[in-house]
């Protein structure tokens, strides 16, 4: 598989600055509430914090006071399978409608495809109130996981009100050949180009962005050969270094022309993306505590008293957002923190 621009990005040496795009109609505003939903992708963006800080620093100076909540949640679907826990997928929706009236979001960005794309022939949801079946092959497979996808960005534009201004659609990145004992990826690159296509038509639609993620980390060109430059310590998980791609990429697809951090081990930075991390952390533990039977269902009964204590966290979440904001002002302007 081969990544030129992906190795030109890695291999250029650049200035230690930061650069803004001027567009006055800028993606992320001063006080957005920007929620990010998908599965693997989205969910393991929160472990390293450069999908944040990028956009933050895109962004630039002159916008202040945007939060980033992660709602992404590994091995999901369009339709909240994995969300559910015990349940059907219908509860898994409705824990996302819960999470998204909580937040009310005026961003939001989307990231689904790969999972689906990888098992049209094994299925891979349990929804059984859609036309067709997801393990019937590639055509039924698409059309049930379009059907879904417009369903879910319906009940996430409910919950979110009136103040949702963005809807951004993510294609998912191809996967990558590591050879020996893993397995070729290149009919599931095929696929996941198709259900590509798909979610820009889907994007269309519905008045929103959409972001080529497939085309960007050369998923048009792959051959099937063995990565030169691997992204992924498997083929399917993206490492910390395939973030920092990621994450550029991503921005590059908002319209925005930087920001350019050639030192990605400055101090400053360093100091930025660690409470960025942190905020993941508390707030992860805050949305998906992970002895929620325990605290929620169906045995609250004994230790249910203890979930008091899971509002506690908020506090703690806006203590870190004011030193993320304090670590971005030194970024972006070189100035202290206090």
């Amino acid at each position: 598989m081969k990544f030129p621009v992906l190795i030109n990005l890695l291999s250029l040496t650049l200035l230690c600055t930061v650069t803004f795009a001027e567009n006055s109609d800028s993606v992320i505003r001063s006080n957005d509430r920007v929620a990010l939903i998908g599965s693997t992708l989205v969910e393991r963006a929160r472990l390293y914090g450069h999908l944040e800080s990028s956009l933050h620093l895109a962004a630039g100076p002159d916008v202040q006071n945007v939060v980033f909540r992660n709602l992404g949640w590994s091995g999901d679907s369009v339709f909240g399978d994995s969300r559910a826990y015990f349940g059907t997928p219908e509860e898994g929706r409705d824990r996302l409608s819960k999470n998204i009236s909580e937040i009310k979001p005026t961003v939001v960005l989307f990231c689904y495809g790969a999972g689906e794309a990888m098992s049209v022939d094994q299925g891979w949801t349990n929804e059984t109130a859609t036309e067709g079946r997801s393990a019937d092959g590639l055509e039924t497979s698409l059309q049930t996981f379009i059907n879904g996808y417009q369903h879910l960005i319906n009940r996430v534009s409910e919950s979110a009100g009136e103040g949702l201004r963005e809807k951004i659609f993510i294609a998912p990145p191809p996967l990558e050949n590591h050879g020996g004992a893993l397995p070729d990826q290149t009919e599931n690159n095929r696929r996941i180009g198709i259900f590509r296509d798909a979610i820009r038509d889907l994007a269309e639609r519905n008045n929103g962005r959409f972001i080529d993620l497939f085309h960007a980390l050369g998923g048009d060109e792959f051959d099937g050969s063995a990565t030169s430059n691997p992204l992924t310590n498997n083929g399917l998980h993206y490492t910390e270094a395939g973030y920092r791609v990621l994450s550029r990429e991503i921005v590059k697809g908002l319209g925005y022309a930087g920001p350019v951090v050639a030192d990605e081990d400055d101090s400053s930075l360093a100091e930025f993306r660690k409470h960025i991390i942190e905020k993941n952390r508390l707030f992860f533990n805050r949305w998906r505590p992970t002895n929620e039977t325990y605290l929620f269902l169906f045995r609250a009964h004994e230790q249910g008293q203890n979930a008091k204590e899971i509002p506690m966290y908020d506090p703690i979440i806006a203590e870190e957002e004011q030193l993320i904001a304090q670590a971005r002002r030194q970024v972006l302007t070189g100035q202290p923190k206090n």
